[in-house]
């Protein structure tokens, strides 16, 4: 598919906080994801210029083209934001379902105000020539059917793209992701229609959907982007390559906790790593750890 001037072929990592940092979203690119959004930034944030905020935005040269997701739901921060962005491509998120994000009137919210939704995007558009993606849900509560809404008033402000997760945000994971309901608004979108939510447990292409979005099955195995045989410890340990690269020990320490939880299912031995993990005070006990793990499999 195209986002603007840029070719995207193969699949998209989702955003998802805690998770795409720069570490993570670069193993995806040398697994073969064809791009990759950082975990979603605060528009307010990016006004008070705040050290999380820069933190959030790094990107790595293996990101080309990058892609910046932003949330509020001020036009005016948006379009500040915009201004001082370093990155190829702009994405809005407008589907996230937490509360925190809800009460302010920012992600899933922006369902509900479909106006308020192209407005941001215009906003955007003012200012910069990057192309702007959005991404979105259903609607905010099972039945109601706002999405179409949403994507046909930012298509009328130039969206490029946008992706919708098959569930509406009272859901937020559970149950299953409804593709029938993406490809019908695919059919009539006047923009390409990206699929979020369960895409691996797709059988058949879906002609009318112009790509697929990869989020929780990612953290599990990279390597679904190129279809590439997955090997845990070698995963792991270019993970924490990357960490280190990047971030401080405290952090990743603290990031292989939460991924080695995934890598590591139902491997001979992960009950003892884990353990071994949740008790390391540095990298290099990690490591070990790795290795003697691996000597069970």
């Amino acid at each position: 598919m195209k986002i603007g001037k840029h070719t995207i072929q193969g699949g998209i990592l989702a955003p998802m906080a805690g998770y795409t940092d720069i570490a993570f979203r670069t193993l995806a690119r040398e697994c073969g994801a064809a791009l990759t959004v950082t975990e979603m930034v605060s528009v307010r944030g990016l006004k008070y210029d705040s050290q999380k905020t820069e933190m959030l935005m790094r990107l790595s040269e293996m990101e080309r083209p990058s892609c910046i997701q932003l949330f509020g739901s001020d036009p005016k921060d948006f379009s500040a934001a915009a201004k001082t962005l370093d990155c190829d491509i702009i994405d809005i998120n407008m589907g996230c379902p937490m509360p925190k994000i809800v009460k302010n009137g920012d992600g899933a919210a922006l369902l509900k105000n479909p106006e308020l939704a192209g407005q941001i995007v215009q906003a955007i558009k003012d200012v910069t020539d990057k192309p702007v993606t959005v991404k979105t849900r259903l609607g905010f509560r099972v039945g109601e059917e706002q999405a179409a809404a949403l994507i046909d008033s930012v298509a009328r402000a130039s969206a490029a793209a946008v992706t919708v997760h098959g569930r509406y945000a009272e859901q937020r994971y559970a149950g299953s992701s409804d593709f029938d309901a993406v490809i019908d608004i695919a059919k009539n979108s006047k923009v390409p229609i990206i699929l979020n939510g369960d895409v691996c447990e797709i059988k058949d292409p879906t002609p009318p959907i112009a790509a697929y979005m990869i989020g929780r099955h990612a953290l599990s195995n990279p390597h679904v982007f190129d279809g590439g045989s997955f090997n845990p410890f070698k995963i792991a340990r270019r993970h924490m390559e990357l960490l280190t690269d990047y971030f401080d020990e405290r952090y990743t320490i603290n990031q292989a906790r939460k991924f080695f939880v995934h890598y590591f299912r139902g491997v001979n031995g992960s009950k003892a790593l884990r353990n071994a993990v949740n008790c390391a005070e540095k990298v290099s006990d990690i490591l070990f750890a790795l290795d003697e793990c691996e000597k069970l499999n």
